[in-house]
């Protein structure tokens, strides 16, 4: 598998210099693959892209339809393309926007939405510039800056926000497991002081949590071992316990 995302990794970056020529100043490898908890079949490839200048609709819509061909399969299940000005990483601020993102599941059509909003994406920065490998142009940590504890730890609060409105939600967290892992990695984050991936954050919370049944449960919906709805009541009590968290023992 590692030779085919290296494979896809060097067509990827050929695409994307070609189309943005200057524009580009750095595309990093980020998310799961980095942080160790990469999964084929469940996981994307998470492709950080940062641009020193707005990119044009027909550029964007060219990317789409490269990073879309047939012939270009993408490994795992899919990617998530983020593109990002280079003044929104450089000095971060509490609420980030982007330029695009493109989303590539496997079996569906590529979707891509365009310029929004997202103090999730604080995480994304936070990740990549810790372990983001880089693909194309400038190292991430000559790039990006370090993201605030405080706005980090407001990020994953609304983040875990709106996974309690959403448990169960059809699309995006069918079992409840998402809202739980996600709980868990901000949990050990308030802990730490660090991001870490999901499967490191729950299986830290393990040990800590009174009810270590959700947890397990939902490391093995991420793993494909189980195919359950996870007991609601538990993981609002997880989410409810993160949310109320508010010391940081690590400072950045």
């Amino acid at each position: 598998m590692d030779d085919q995302i290296d494979d896809y990794l060097r067509h990827l970056k050929e695409v994307v210099s070609t189309v943005l020529k200057d524009r580009l100043t750095g595309l990093y490898l980020s998310g799961s693959k980095v942080l160790g908890d990469y999964d084929e079949e469940v996981s994307d490839l998470d492709i950080f892209c940062v641009v020193n200048r707005p990119i044009r609709a027909e550029d964007q819509q060219r990317l789409l339809e490269l990073l879309s061909e047939e012939e270009l399969e993408v490994p795992g299940n899919g990617l998530e393309f983020l593109c990002v000005l280079e003044e929104e990483v450089t000095h971060p601020h509490s609420l980030p926007s982007y330029e695009f993102v493109l989303i590539k599941r496997r079996g569906l059509d590529a979707v891509m939405k365009h310029e929004g909003m997202d103090e999730g994406l604080l995480m994304d920065f936070t990740i990549c510039y810790q372990s983001g490998k880089l693909i194309a142009g400038k190292p991430a940590q000559e790039v990006i800056g370090e993201v605030p504890v405080p706005w980090l730890n407001e990020a994953m609060k609304g983040s875990l926000r709106q996974h309690k409105l959403n448990v169960f939600h059809p699309f995006y967290d069918p079992y409840g497991h998402e809202a739980v892992l996600n709980a868990c990695r901000s949990w050990c984050f308030k802990e730490l002081g660090r991001m870490t991936s999901k499967t490191k954050g729950a299986t830290w919370a393990l040990k800590r949590w009174k009810n270590s049944k959700v947890i397990e449960q939902a490391l093995l919906i991420r793993e494909g071992k189980w195919d359950k709805r996870l007991d609601e009541g538990a993981v609002h009590e997880l989410l409810d316990h993160v949310l109320t968290l508010e010391r940081i023992k690590v400072s950045t």
